[in-house]
Parts: C-alpha cells; sequence; structure tokens
C-alpha cells in the first residue's frame, strides 16, 4: 500500500522512507525541495516515487493522492527555523498550516484513511525541571513562532477528529538531530548537529556559555520509527504521543561524549545556557511510556550510542567538511 510522506528530503522524512521501504510499503515522496536528504542515499532515493510539490496547493495534493491510490500520509513537511522566521510569520503560518489543513481535507473527503503529523515537544514551552517527565496532558506554553504553529496545527487536528472523525495521530519529538544537507543552517539548529558538523570539519568549539543548557535530544531515525509505529498500530487509544528517549542530558554531557569521540578535537562550553535557551526554552525529558505501551516505540541506542552513529553515518556517507 502507497504512503504518502511529505517532507521526504528532509531529515526525518529520509529515515522515515527508509523504514517503510524496509517493512515492505511504496513510498510516494513529497516535497518541495528537490536536493535534500535524499540526494546522499540514493539506495532510498531509487525507490521513492518523489514528487515534486508544494503542501499549500490542495489541487495538486490530490491529484498526486488519487494517481498513486495513496491511502496513507506521515506529513512532516514544514518550515522550522525559528530565527529566520521570526521575522516572516506569515510565510510560516501559511505553509504549516495550511499544508496542515489541505492534509486533513483530504481525510475529510475520504481520500485518505489515516494521518500521522509530527509536532513538537516545544509547544509544552518552558519545564526546566530535568527529574520531572512531561507528560502528553501536561499544559501547553508554546514559545516561538515555530511551536506555536505546531500547536495550531494540533488544534486543527483536534477540530477534524471530533468533527469529521478523522483518523490522525500527533507525534511530539524532542530536540532532533541529525545529518544535514543545508550546512549553512547549523548555527540556527540542534546543537549537537553543529558540534559534530565542526568536530568533523576540524573546528574549534569555544562557546563562553551553553555547557548548562540541556534536553531530551531524539535521534533522526528514532522519530522516524516513531512514525512508523503510529502509521501501522491498529486502534490506539489516544492520539497524541510523546517520542524521544525520555531522558535530560546537558550539553556539558554532550561534550564529554564528543570529546572521547574527537580525542584531537577542542570543545570548550562556559557555564549557563545562552544562546541556545533564546532560540527554545529548556525543558526537561518527555515521558513517553504512552508511546511504548500503546504505539510498541522504542528508541535504538542511549545518547552515546546514538552520536556515535550519527558520527559514522557523516564519515561513511562524505561531503561533510566542505
Amino acid at each position: 500500500m502507497p504512503v504518502l510522506v511529505t517532507g521526504v528530503n528532509g531529515l526525518v522524512g529520509l529515515h522515515t522512507a527508509k523504514i517503510l521501504l524496509d517493512e515492505g510499503f511504496e513510498v510516494v515522496g513529497y516535497d518541495q525541495n528537490r536536493s535534500g536528504e535524499l540526494a546522499f542515499y540514493p539506495e532510498v532515493a531509487g525507490r521513492v516515487k518523489f514528487i515534486w510539490g508544494d503542501i499549500t496547493q490542495l489541487g495538486h495534493l490530490l491529484e498526486t493522492v488519487e494517481k498513486y491510490g495513496v491511502e496513507e500520509v506521515i506529513h512532516l513537511a514544514s518550515l522550522r527555523n525559528e530565527v529566520v522566521y521570526r521575522e516572516f510569520p506569515a510565510e510560516l503560518f501559511r505553509v504549516n498550516m495550511g499544508g496542515m489543513q489541505n492534509i486533513l481535507e483530504l481525510a475529510r473527503i475520504g481520500k485518505i484513511r489515516r494521518v500521522v503529523f509530527t509536532s513538537t515537544a516545544a509547544v509544552y514551552g518552558r519545564m526546566e525541571d530535568p527529574n520531572r517527565s512531561i507528560p502528553e496532558d501536561a499544559p501547553q506554553n508554546p514559545f516561538g513562532i515555530y511551536a506555536n504553529s505546531k500547536a495550531m496545527c494540533e488544534s486543527l487536528i483536534r477540530s477534524y477528529r471530533n468533527v469529521y472523525g478523522v483518523e490522525a495521530l500527533v507525534l511530539r519529538p524532542s530536540r532532533v538531530y541529525g545529518r544535514t544537507a543545508n550546512l549553512d543552517t547549523l548555527e540556527f539548529g540542534n546543537p549537537i548537529s553543529t558540534f559534530v558538523y565542526k568536530l568533523l570539519r576540524g573546528e574549534a568549539i569555544r562557546d563562553k556559555s551553553g555547557a548548562d543548557f540541556g534536553g531530551d535530544f531524539t535521534y533522526a531515525p528514532d522519530v522516524a520509527y516513531g512514525c512508523y509505529r503510529a502509521l501501522v498500530t491498529p486502534s490506539p487509544e489516544n492520539w497524541i504521543f510523546n517520542v524521544s528517549p525520555g531522558k535530560f542530558y546537558r550539553l556539558s554531557e554532550v561534550a564529554k561524549i564528543l570529546g572521547d569521540l574527537f580525542p584531537e578535537g577542542e570543545i570548550s562550553l562556559g557555564p549557563g545556557m545562552d544562546p541556545y535557551v533564546s532560540q527554545s526554552p529548556i525543558r526537561g525529558p518527555l515521558d513517553i511510556s504512552r508511546a511504548k505501551s500503546e504505539l510498541s516505540y522504542r528508541v535504538r541506542h542511549d545518547l552515546k550510542g546514538s552520536i556515535e552513529d550519527f558520527v559514522e553515518t557523516l564519515r561513511q556517507r562524505g561531503n561533510i567538511v566542505s
């Protein structure tokens, strides 16, 4: 059965496509970016029916769904750069909310049987106690334009579920990191990704602050596995799920792991949480018990194992130091 993966050329989209293909699904990839992550994974790209398109164009989405007989959608496409789009909120809302509503409309008119949407744990806002896990029913107080757009998308889903009976599930990953095709955006991305790329390029990491910033860092393939489990689980009791390792780490701990992997590298982080806390407020680990029990969700490695896998993948793929 063909599955439509929007944002297939992005970080999580690539890994989601790979899992689905490995599990015997056909994948129809939909993206406005022709030269993203798939370019680095030809063994995946060659098996994906890639459609270049804009998720805000309902007619083209409908045409694609009907042409390929798609009945399920994993919706990953969105604008997500908080620093850039804080200056262009109308464009971010147009794409993120407009794309979400188009996918829900396809479900409302009976073209789509199930929708899986990746939101973000940023909808919870600031919850800084690292000893207190955050459940799905915790109060929301999203900070920033990106987090608010995701909260609004969740509200749209709730409306379509309640009024039209649309079958849609929401995943909330936390601080996702992994390979990225766009090295120009590293300074605005996850600090783990930024640190790894700099070290692989032989650059020193000398930050006056940041060691005390932390979070429930989630490796992209683990988010993709959550998408797969949400797609194939027949009738989960709930419809919102946290997906992450469920553990809190400071960047000082990340630096220690990277120091062991790059003994010749220079890593220096001063006390404090800037500049990262200005982009995303600090929050504790997610409670992932619901995803474990209802979706049979799991992560492959602890933080150390995931970072080791990330570094090894980059070294094998090349094209990372230019």
